[in-house]
């Protein structure tokens, strides 16, 4: 990510595979329509420590905002304010967000679902299969097994 740009909601899937350019383009046609693909959208700068920040406090277990706004430098309440304005989601779904890639990640890496959750720090299966079924509308056991995963 370039600094001060909005992240990407998706990375771009790895080239050579069958279908990485219908893969990417479908991500740009899900950023685009989720309002999330304007690359040009500059961010507040502690709106970018936090999305830099985010990664390792993932890796540690919960992320709380009190604990990021103090990394930032911010009122929890003003980072809430940024980030919702600046990236366009709160800061809660965007970390549930990062979690449910990590765990997708793991799964297409061979892990079983369990590991994967606890892998994305989902406390269990089910809170794994819940914040899935919410953002997708299928359990991930029903799509683990459909999808044809990028190399």
């Amino acid at each position: 990510m370039r600094p001060g740009i909005r992240p990407r909601m998706f990375t771009e899937p790895p080239a050579g595979h069958a279908r990485s350019a219908e893969a990417a383009a479908a991500l740009r046609v899900v950023e685009e329509w989720s309002g999330h693909g304007g690359a040009a959208d500059v961010l507040h700068p502690a709106v970018e420590a936090a999305i830099a920040l985010l990664p390792a406090l993932l890796a540690g277990g919960p992320v709380r905002l009190r604990a990021v706004a103090e990394a930032v430098h911010l009122s929890p309440s003003r980072l809430a304010h940024l980030f919702s304005a600046h990236v366009g989601i709160p800061l809660r779904p965007y970390v549930r967000w990062l979690r449910l890639q990590r765990a997708i990640d793991q799964v297409a890496a061979g892990e079983s679902l369990t590991a994967a959750a606890h892998a994305a720090g989902f406390a269990d299966g089910p809170h794994f299969t819940r914040a899935f079924r919410t953002t997708f509308g299928n359990a991930p056991s029903e799509l683990a097994t459909a999808i044809d995963w990028l190399p």
